[in-house]
């Protein structure tokens, strides 16, 4: 399939309209005394939000622990339960794309000045929402053009930004992921697999990912939910167990996220074997083919791009789950 836009009853992917919108926030100056506030020398870093907006915070978990800083990335109801992880020396950076929802602001409002962290940062469309009034500053995601149900791709991006900050290192090319969205084509037997799932009341569909991609199955598991009457669950790959598959997959699905992570992906084709020997469908987005699988192929490029387009691919597979 060509198309650059799918339409469906419940939501409109446009890869067009996306791209523009992360080119958008791309080209967009952010806040001078951002740099200031996210270097110094934080206890811990904090990432939290809730929902889509807090799945997108997981690429940066991974990065920033790997980095040897001390990060929570927890969801803001939680974080409100557990009060004690803000220290006053903590970077909280907080994910809303509205900038009103109910757990985030009833978080960052609760804050005394006791309890205040050195430093709150949001990210948010809305520089005028109760969340960018109580934070010290803000990164605009800019994605209220982007046409998505939840601005995700935005959101990915302002995170690898201020990630990158944090860090010293340079952000992947907000452009080149924009060019690898407007590219993405949809394989046309991808349409008869979500065809053959919908119909099947008892059917049960399972997103995986491996790595940073893992947001991009959180993330689909979660618009399945809200917007098709399919049984829906999402993993990280390292929480899904495949011992389990043999007693429920007949008759089901399975989607695959990996990238083009070499050790990803050979995890993830003997996933897919398990999967299949267990009577699910299995889709895989990644570098590898797998035989019996529906596979597409991640693009070439750096993390960001690949995540970009697990994240098209998945909105599209729900926009036809809910058709």
């Amino acid at each position: 399939m060509g198309n650059l836009a799918w339409m469906t009853s419940v939501f409109r992917v446009d890869v067009r309209e996306q791209a523009h919108a992360l080119r958008d926030f791309g080209k967009a100056p952010v806040s001078l005394g951002l740099y200031s506030l996210v270097r110094k020398d934080h206890h811990r870093i904090i990432l939290t939000g809730a929902g889509a907006s807090h799945f997108a915070a997981l690429p940066s978990w991974r990065r920033l622990t790997s980095g040897g800083r001390d990060v929570c990335w927890i969801d803001a109801r939680q974080l409100i339960a557990n009060p004690e992880l803000i220290t006053r020396n903590s970077l909280l950076v907080a994910t809303s794309r509205s900038g009103k929802s109910d757990d985030v602001v009833a978080l960052v409002t609760s804050l005394s000045e006791k309890r205040r962290p050195a430093a709150i940062i949001a990210l948010t469309d809305d520089p005028a929402s109760p969340l960018a009034r109580v934070a010290d500053s803000e990164i605009l995601l800019r994605s209220q053009s982007s046409g998505s149900p939840r601005g995700f791709l935005n959101i990915l991006a302002a995170h690898d930004y201020i990630t990158s900050m944090i860090l010293g290192q340079d952000n992947d090319d907000v452009m080149a992921t924009a060019r690898v969205v407007a590219a993405t084509k949809i394989p046309g037997h991808l349409t008869q697999a979500a065809a053959s799932l919908a119909e099947d009341p008892n059917s049960r569909l399972v997103y995986i990912g491996f790595s940073e991609h893992a947001a991009a199955a959180l993330y689909a598991a979660l618009l399945t939910q809200e917007l098709t009457t399919v049984t829906a669950e999402g993993y990280p790959s390292y929480d899904f167990d495949p011992h389990a598959a043999p007693a429920g997959f007949n008759g089901s699905a399975a989607v695959l996220f990996t990238g083009r992570d070499p050790a990803d992906n050979e995890r993830a084709v003997e996933l897919a074997a398990d999967l299949d020997a267990a009577g699910a469908e299995v889709v895989l987005i990644g570098s590898r083919a797998v035989r019996k699988a529906t596979c597409i192929q991640s693009p070439t490029g750096h993390v960001s791009a690949q995540m970009a387009h697990s994240v098209v691919i998945a909105e599209y597979f729900v926009s036809l789950l809910a058709a």
